[in-house]
């Protein structure tokens, strides 16, 4: 008979857990109802049980992808607007889902949610999965009644930002490929190539180059202790993480160098900008107040320079005075997104405003990309023919010495 391992809840919230065995789900489910007993988990115990703690450990840092909770959102606002109650809803999304991690969150939500929570507060409870954005918007239809509309307004922002980040990762899918394979290709021939024409040149007692010297010292370590160039590359980059997180003034630099970088800076405060209007607009529109629109923009952006931005944004209105004041000082946002909010307050449109602007600078990044792969592709050409060029000529140095020398005799 199969076996369930199962976590429950009692009608106080104590938490139970433990394996029922049972024919089916369903009939799991029944054992655990009798014994007073509501499952927050239900899972059948298999082979794949062995690595139970593996997976344990790597659903802890996994996240959900836009593009289920764009679904997930989807279906729930069809649902609530067809009238199924609440609970029903969340059950047939969690039976519907193939996302495991959703799927079990959602089934703590329907407990959550069962025992007295509101569905945002239940949710706030797996902030991994409902970011801060997700829970306000659903609170904000909580509150006003209108859940099925901000759900779709929820999903379709998801879809926008999924739009954006694959339009990014496919156009610069090329370049990051010539690089890869570049670098496989220089990779092969340091640890196969370069080692043969070492032991010729042994042979024949030659006085190698300068250029062929480096490179067969480069083999070499590639070769005896590529262990040890892997782990210092990871050791680098955990320890600059380390040194980030700790020293605000290194962080905030870094991140306006994201920003005004040579040939990307241009691009990334476009994605920021777009970003920032976007979800401001998508909140306000839900009936979010400006002041926590902005908190939670600040959120998703994730930028210390932007943030001081923010923060100032948060001050004015405070103070009573406008967006437009704030942004026209800074240099963050284009002119054209200032204008345009300007706009939107001036004529009491701002969520619709922010919403063409978000649509318009979706354009334009497409047209900013365009032009960075034509500039891109012929320098990442020229590169790899240097360092190409660079090692042909190490390897065929010491061979035109010998020519001369065969010559001379």
């Amino acid at each position: 008979m199969p076996k369930y391992r199962y976590v429950a809840k009692d009608k106080q919230g104590k938490e139970f857990r433990g394996i029922v065995e049972s024919v089916d789900k369903d009939q799991a489910q029944i054992k655990l109802n009798q014994l007073g007993l509501y499952s927050v988990f239900l899972e059948e115990v298999s082979a794949k049980a062995r690595f139970g703690f593996l997976l344990k450990f790597l659903r802890a840092f996994a996240q959900i992808n836009k593009v289920d909770l764009s679904l997930f959102a989807h279906q729930f606002s069809a649902m609530i607007s067809a009238g199924l109650p609440l609970i029903k809803c969340l059950s047939i999304l969690a039976s519907d889902t193939d996302n495991k991690i959703l799927k079990t969150a959602i089934d703590k939500v329907i407990f959550d949610v069962q025992n007295g929570l509101s569905l945002s507060a239940a949710l706030a409870k797996h902030p991994r999965i409902f970011s801060n954005f997700f829970v306000s918007m659903v609170k904000s239809g909580e509150t006003a009644g209108i859940l099925p509309g901000v759900l779709k307004r929820i999903a379709i922002h998801l879809e926008k930002e999924t739009e954006l980040r694959q339009k990014i990762t496919s156009a610069f899918a090329y370049p990051v490929v010539v690089v890869f394979v570049a670098i496989g290709a220089i990779t092969f021939l340091l640890i196969f190539i370069i080692p043969v024409f070492v032991n010729v040149y042994k042979s024949l007692h030659l006085n190698l180059p300068l250029p062929t010297l480096s490179l067969i010292w480069l083999s070499n370590i590639m070769i005896r202790y590529w262990w040890l160039v892997f782990a210092v590359i990871i050791a680098i980059f955990y320890a600059f993480k380390r040194i980030r997180e700790k020293n605000k003034k290194l962080s905030f630099f870094l991140d306006y160098f994201k920003l005004w970088m040579p040939i990307f800076g241009k691009l990334n405060r476009k994605i920021y900008t777009t970003r920032f209007i976007r979800t401001l607009g998508a909140m306000l529109a839900s009936g979010v107040t400006l002041s926590r629109s902005l908190e939670v923009a600040d959120e998703v952006l994730n930028n210390r320079v932007s943030s001081a931005v923010i923060r100032a944004l948060q001050i004015s209105i405070n103070q009573g005075k406008t967006l437009t004041e704030v942004l026209e000082k800074q240099r963050l946002f284009s002119p054209l997104a200032v204008q345009m909010i300007a706009t939107g307050e001036q004529s009491g449109t701002l969520e619709e405003m922010l919403n063409k602007t978000a649509d318009f600078l979706d354009e334009d990044i497409d047209h900013i990309i365009k032009r960075l792969i034509i500039k891109l592709e012929p320098m990442l050409t020229f590169l790899v023919a240097i360092l190409v060029g660079y090692i042909a000529l190490a390897i065929y140095l010491p061979m035109f010495d010998i020519l001369h020398n065969l010559g001379a005799r």
